[in-house]
């Protein structure tokens, strides 16, 4: 029987999958919330293939989002928190 052997780069997390933490941007962008379940509901819709890191300020209403441009566009993650409930400052979330 073959030893197993561990492989570095399996190991990474799934969003630097397509691309390394050197291709990763960020930006910080209006997310209409009102408390600690919003944080997490918010935080929660960014967790996206692509996404490095994502927090979202109760205080400030402002998501601060790590992510890969040539995985995932700031306007498929408006989207992600529109589809969640939320408004962002670029589209209003359905009814």
């Amino acid at each position: 029987m073959k030893p197993l052997q561990f492989s570095a780069a399996a190991a990474k997390p799934l969003f630097f999958k397509q691309g390394s933490e050197a291709n990763l941007i960020t930006e910080k962008f209006k997310v209409l919330g009102n408390c600690g379940k919003c944080k997490n509901h918010i935080e929660n819709a960014l967790k996206e293939e692509g996404v490095g890191h994502a927090v979202w300020d109760q205080a400030t209403k402002m998501a601060t989002v790590k992510f890969n441009p040539e995985v995932i566009t700031i306007d498929e993650l408006h989207q992600k928190c529109a589809d969640a409930g939320y408004d962002t400052e670029k589209l209003k979330a359905g009814d």
